[in-house]
């Protein structure tokens, strides 16, 4: 056998974008985490997309960012501290990333 049939991994066919999102839902966060832990753990999320992304695992990536994405567009939100912990700017900014989210769905 040549060295890239020793090197090439097996052949799967990609997930489905439908698989991905079942992933990215399946997480273990404190629901009742502070404003705070929300997020660092959205840009912990971001960072490993990122990461992901530039080793061209685009599955992973995709995982990632969705959990990230899910944090602020729908956990900061809806989070007891949201008005407190957030200046007004940056709440419009927020609601700014929702609003372009909504022209993706």
């Amino acid at each position: 056998m040549s060295h890239n049939q020793h090197s090439q991994r097996p052949q799967r066919r990609p997930a489905l974008i439908s698989e991905l999102a079942v992933r990215a839902q399946q997480t273990n966060w404190n629901e009742n985490g502070t404003f705070k832990d929300f997020l660092r753990l959205a840009e912990k999320y971001r960072r490993e997309g990122k990461e992901a992304f530039d080793r061209d695992e685009l599955e992973e990536a995709f995982v990632a960012f969705a959990r990230s994405a899910s944090i602020v567009l729908e956990k900061l939100p809806a989070h007891r501290d949201y008005h407190t912990s957030l200046t007004n700017a940056q709440r419009n900014n927020l609601s700014l990333v929702s609003l372009c989210a909504t022209f993706f769905n």
